[in-house]
């Protein structure tokens, strides 16, 4: 998906644990890691500093992407509602541009019913403290948490939901087919100039 559309990916969760993993001795890391292990949110005073260098480094990228697909944010409402404050809020001229805009042209949300959302969670077994409990609490705080971003994208007409209950190869068409009959990503794209036909 991301060669075919000339996309940059960022993963907030991989390169957040990269990241403290590195920096493992620093107080925002010990931060990282509880949220990470407890299933939390960290303010977007924490987390907004990473996504602001992802879009800068995106921006600059030699030869130019057609956008950046950041993976897993926001996750809550105080993060949706940080892309008019630091760093966001303040003039970086980048190649010609002049704010880093943290503000989506189209959200993709990935819909697995809980099940199946459940069998993932624990055949993927990223942590050694991962169990049912630990997910039914991270499936509420997707509930209470997440689920109020997604509204927020759908009134505004940019969200785009992918049923993704089915094998991998199944999936991969799905997401392919859906995004190719969706307006405003076809919007986007064409208006981008993006190669889709790789």
């Amino acid at each position: 998906m991301f060669s075919t559309y000339n996309l940059t990916h960022y993963s907030v969760g991989d390169n957040l644990r990269n990241w403290m993993h590195k920096n493992h001795s620093t107080p925002l890391a010990a931060t990282i890691r509880d949220n990470l292990e407890n299933q939390g949110f960290l303010t977007s005073q924490e987390l907004n500093p990473f996504i602001c260098r992802a879009i800068k480094s995106a921006i600059s990228q030699k030869p130019a992407k057609s956008g950046i697909l950041i993976d897993g944010f926001p996750r809550n409402l105080e993060q949706l509602n940080s892309g008019s404050v630091r760093p966001f809020a303040e003039n970086l001229l980048i190649s010609g541009a002049s704010k880093v805009n943290a503000k989506p042209d189209v959200v993709i949300a990935l819909r697995v019913s809980k099940q199946n959302a459940k069998v993932r969670y624990l055949a993927r077994a990223r942590d050694s403290n991962d169990s049912d409990e630990k997910f039914e609490r991270r499936f509420t705080e997707y509930e209470v948490e997440t689920v109020p971003v997604e509204d927020d994208y759908r009134r505004r007409g940019i969200l785009i939901d992918v049923d993704m209950n089915g094998t991998k190869e199944e999936n991969i068409r799905k997401i392919k087919k859906r995004l190719i009959n969706s307006d405003a990503w076809q919007r986007i794209m064409v208006k981008e100039g993006a190669n889709t036909d790789s």
